[in-house]
């Protein structure tokens, strides 16, 4: 078995870390994935190179040495790549992200934006898309990275939570409505839904399954939704975070439901099985600063 750059580069984090969680969080993969890599080297060298103890781990004297020698070498490698790239036209390189409607439309600009005021020779490419092809995008490396309200089915991607948003009641501006609205009472509406493969269609459909509804159109992604709800087309399920523009502007209502607040918890996904470059991870750290962050709470509590 020949030893992979991948490999190596996910025992020098241990290495620094002496944890394989926090190495995990920093090459942006699980456990496992990390514990199985260090097998893999240790089976290759057939000696141990962590001492594992009930306080943590630490080298071995096979370890040492490896870890002194590796440093250097994947610091060589990580700046010919940024030099390659440069030869490219990349500059410091370029990210390909993908998300759902929501997130795509409403919440990820502002954040791509204040990211790119501090890496302006990074170019970012977003793929706005349903949760379903969101998740093929990533998975035939047509992105580096995503945000879906579900997590993805395959152990090939690696997901953590990243934002909730709120599902409220949007109706015209126009329209009378108890606040908070009853599900019995929104589903005596005329709703404008959702297109097949939208998380937010499935949520509404389980809502309203119990009741006889009257859906009077049945459009695709978030703008188009909220833009027939503020024309008077009918009502609608949507994500606060989408809705909020229209509803400052005037031009809708929102309610929020009576005994539920159903909502989106979305995560970022990204590959663990491919090198992420330097421009991707930047990318990722941005989003979870953003996370981590009173932006965060602020910008969707609104």
């Amino acid at each position: 078995m020949a030893v992979t750059l991948q490999q190596l580069e996910v025992f020098r984090v241990v290495a620094r870390n002496l944890s394989f969680s926090l190495a995990a969080r920093e090459v942006y993969t699980s456990q496992p994935h990390v514990s199985n890599q260090i097998r893999k080297l240790e089976e290759h060298y057939r000696v141990p190179l962590f001492i594992r103890s009930r306080p943590g781990i630490s080298l071995t004297e096979a370890g040492t040495a490896l870890y002194e020698r590796i440093n250097s070498i994947l610091a060589d490698i990580e700046e010919a790549e940024q030099v390659v790239q440069q030869f490219r036209g990349l500059h410091r390189g370029s990210v390909r992200l993908a998300a759902t409607s929501t997130a795509g439309n409403h919440i990820l600009p502002a954040i791509v934006a204040d990211f790119l005021r501090s890496n302006c020779e990074i170019v970012v490419t977003m793929n706005v898309s349903n949760t379903e092809d969101v998740w093929g995008l990533v998975e035939r490396d047509e992105a580096e990275v995503a945000v879906t309200p579900l997590r993805p089915l395959t152990r090939d991607l690696t997901c953590e939570p990243f934002f909730a948003d709120d599902l409220v009641v949007a109706l015209p501006r126009d329209r009378a409505a108890a606040d908070p609205i009853t599900v019995g009472e929104f589903a005596t509406l005329p709703l404008v839904a959702r297109e097949d493969g939208s998380m937010t269609s499935v949520v509404m459909q389980d809502l309203l399954e119990p009741y006889e509804t009257n859906v009077v159109a049945r459009l695709s992604g978030t703008t188009a939704v909220n833009e027939a709800v503020a024309a008077g087309a009918g009502a609608s399920l949507v994500p606060l975070s989408s809705i909020r523009v229209w509803r400052d502007a005037g031009l809708v209502t929102v309610r929020r439901l009576v005994q539920a607040t159903p909502r989106h918890h979305y995560f970022l996904v990204h590959s663990h099985s491919r090198y992420l470059t330097p421009a991707t991870r930047a990318l990722i750290d941005h989003l979870r600063d953003w996370q981590n962050g009173a932006d965060c709470n602020d910008q969707l509590s609104r």
